[in-house]
């Protein structure tokens, strides 16, 4: 082949090959040059594969330090306490973790100090209105098991953390939407292992979280966990406990027997009996004033309830030489589980009842029967305020931690020594049951004004119920109102839209007559006094529960259009018709919220 034809440049004379000039061994400088250059290339590459080695492995090291730093050490996130406490108690983070997509948290990676903190703030600001656990044997728990996930209470604990993290770390790096995330992991973690495990501590746990639910008013999500808490509660034979002291369990009785373990200690038995009458409490009264709820169990007219307060309270070794009959009182618990389970239960029955609303002997029969409830419940408000009227079982204090016998009809609304919560409490539910009770026949359906009007008894009762639930919220200070039980925020709402629909009916079937006319002829009241004040109850619930804060917005709307035709309003039209309760239209009334934050998601 022809050898490119030269020029006069440098580089044409060194790329040149002279055959007389060779290196040792034979070689030519041309392939020395080529020889050279590919060694030093594969040197280099050689060198940077070995740096490259080096990288990945400080990289895989750095990655494992920061792995079992997340996984085992409390430093990771940050937990501030309320209150005075030592900082040292708790870990600490360089910066905000905020940027981080994938927050995941253990509960064995709180500090010890943070998960007290949390524990205290459950039994500070919750379990006054759900005491369901034993507050030395929990925080014992906590001190003293080790590992913590050995102790049957883990999965209890993992409840508390996720109904208080959201509230009560606000002093931490982590951002609201981050406490949010992490309480819905260890809901999400409850009730994963709670359907796989078969416990009275799985039990708790899932009445626990339920709060998380009612008070973010997934009412469905709510019920849905009720009704694994009475599946639960059916296996471990909770009902036969309570209602006939475990008398089957695992021996031949008048019932069929069951192979179940008696509890091993009064503690335990306590809590079986609390866990199984809050159960049934969540049912009845996240249900109260709807007509559907047909699996609400029948009342036991001699029942173990839950022992007094103060006894509860006892450690262990000291609950042997107490029994609830040596006390001079009842608990509040107790008062208001007679109330929810009992008088409640002929309300659920009136209201499951059906009637033709076009046929006036139906509706005179259906008052009559109103009013006969109505007199129960009047009368179990209105007992004798002294304890002689409790009827105590018998009962051997070395066995039973709270063996007693109720008679409805002479149960006693003991004031005395009620809290402020559990006056509100006990006063609001038994007032939004009055409502509930005379809420569909105070005005006839659509069509049927003409034929029978009003019935004013029934108005007259449920705007004094509105009333009296009204001057209780002026009263209470706002701090309890705001760590009220989020089912106060349903018997609240129920009276506010009581007023609003009330007003709006009346003046759409009664029209053209003038509505302060109205007013003054069938209501007597300031109604615009006590509807401020039931909305002030609900945003001050609101500063703790997004479902009050939801609802208040519903009735400021109600209220903005108030001389806006019923057809025309942006509000479910149902919100207005009296003949739904206020639990029917809630899914309506959710789906319109969502829909005015988010309009274009439709």
């Amino acid at each position: 082949m022809a050898r490119p034809a030269s020029g006069d440049s440098a580089t044409d004379e060194v790329a040149k090959e002279d055959p007389s000039e060779v290196f040792p061994l034979g070689i030519s400088r041309s392939h020395a040059v080529r020889n050279t250059l590919r060694g030093v290339f594969f040197l280099s590459m050689e060198l940077s594969s070995v740096v490259l080695e080096e990288d990945v492995r400080a990289l895989k090291s750095n990655q494992e330090e920061l792995r079992i730093s997340q996984t085992t050490s409390p430093s990771s996130i940050t937990f501030t306490p309320q209150g005075n406490h030592d900082p040292a108690l708790y870990g600490t983070s360089p910066g905000s973790q905020s940027d981080r997509p994938g927050l995941e948290l253990d509960l064995l990676s709180l500090p010890l100090g943070t998960l007290n903190d949390l524990c205290n703030a459950w039994f500070e600001r919750y379990h006054p209105w759900f005491p369901i656990l034993h507050k030395l044997s929990v925080l014992g728990a906590v001190q003293n098991t080790v590992p913590l996930s050995d102790s049957p209470l883990f999965i209890v604990l993992k409840a508390l953390v996720a109904v208080t993290l959201p509230h009560w770390c606000l002093s931490s790096p982590l951002s609201r939407e981050e406490r949010r995330r992490l309480s819905e992991s260890f809901r999400e973690q409850v009730i994963l292992q709670a359907i796989s495990n078969l416990s009275l501590g799985s039990l708790q746990a899932v009445l626990i979280v339920t709060i998380i639910d009612y008070g973010a008013g997934k009412l469905s999500e709510f019920w849905n966990l009720v009704a694994l808490c009475k599946r639960i509660g059916v296996q471990l034979g909770l009902r036969d406990l309570v209602a006939n002291q475990g008398d089957n369990f695992n021996k031949i009785s008048t019932l069929p027997p069951r192979m179940l373990p008696a509890p091993t200690s009064l503690i335990e038995q306590e809590e079986k009996i609390r866990a199984y009458w809050m159960t049934e409490v969540l049912d009845s009264m996240s249900s109260l004033g709807a007509g559907w709820n047909l699996s609400l169990s029948r009342p036991e007219n001699e029942a173990w309830f839950p022992c007094n307060e103060a006894v509860w309270a006892f450690p262990e070794n000291a609950t042997a030489f107490s029994s609830f009959g040596d006390t001079e009182v009842s608990s509040a618990f107790s008062i208001y589980l007679n109330l929810v389970t009992h008088q409640l239960y002929q309300v659920h029955v009136f209201l499951q009842q059906s009637y033709d609303a076009t046929s006036a002997i139906d509706r005179t029969r259906w008052q009559a029967q109103c009013i006969i409830v109505d007199e129960a419940l009047n009368k179990w408000r209105n007992s004798e305020l002294n304890s002689q009227g409790l009827n105590f079982g018998a009962s051997d204090s070395t066995t039973v931690l709270s063996a007693v016998t109720y008679d409805a009809s002479v149960f006693v609304f003991v004031t005395s020594f009620l809290s402020p919560n559990w006056k509100f409490i006990l006063t609001n539910t038994h007032f939004s049951a009055i409502i509930a009770l005379h809420q569909r026949l105070a005005l006839p359906p659509k069509g049927l004004g003409e034929v029978h009007g009003p019935w004013y008894h029934a108005i007259q009762r449920c705007l004094s119920a509105c009333d009296e639930m009204s001057t209780i919220i002026r009263v209470i200070d706002d701090a309890d109102l705001e760590n009220m039980s989020p089912h106060m925020i349903f018997c609240i709402f129920v009276a506010a839209r009581f007023f609003i629909g009330k007003e709006a009916n009346i003046s759409l079937k009664m029209s053209p007559i003038n509505n302060d006319i109205v007013h003054a002829k069938i209501l007597s009241v300031e109604i615009p006094r006590s509807l401020d004040l039931l909305i002030y109850g609900l945003k001050t619930c609101g500063q703790r529960w997004y479902f009050a804060r939801r609802l208040v917005k519903v009735i400021y709307i109600a209220i903005a259009e108030k001389q806006v035709p019923i057809f025309k309003s942006s509000l479910p039209q149902q919100f207005y018709d009296l003949q739904y309760s206020s639990l029917d239209i809630d899914h309506a009334l959710s789906v319109w919220a969502d829909d005015s934050i988010n309009p274009d998601a439709q």
